[in-house]
């Protein structure tokens, strides 16, 4: 593995000589790094290739769609509550399901 690492040292090298990294979305900027102690090592890989992709889980999704949803309830008319309750209701009986089969 020693081999391989200098290798990899020397194409990284090659690379900053070259001015490759010189302009690199971020540069310059702290980097966002992932709080990953409450997802389990084995799903970390795909956590975080689902966060760069802009992605993110589907509990995740429903979570954020029930929050935006909730928003929306404190400011609707009278006439528009009810529609948005039984979305609330419906995305948090799907959130629930999810989340059942996740423990199985």
């Amino acid at each position: 593995m020693d081999g391989m690492n200098r290798i990899i040292e020397r194409n990284i090298k090659k690379a900053i000589d070259q001015g490759t990294f010189n302009d690199l979305p971020g540069k310059g900027k702290a980097q966002r790094l992932a709080d990953l102690r409450f997802i389990p090592p084995e799903q970390r890989a795909a956590f975080l290739a689902l966060r760069n992709s802009g992605s993110l889980p589907p509990e995740m999704e429903l979570r954020k769609e029930i929050s935006r949803l909730e928003e929306q309830l404190q400011i609707a008319s009278e006439q528009d509550r009810p529609g948005i309750m039984k979305a609330i209701t419906e995305k948090k009986m799907f959130y629930d399901i999810l989340m059942e089969r996740r423990k199985r």
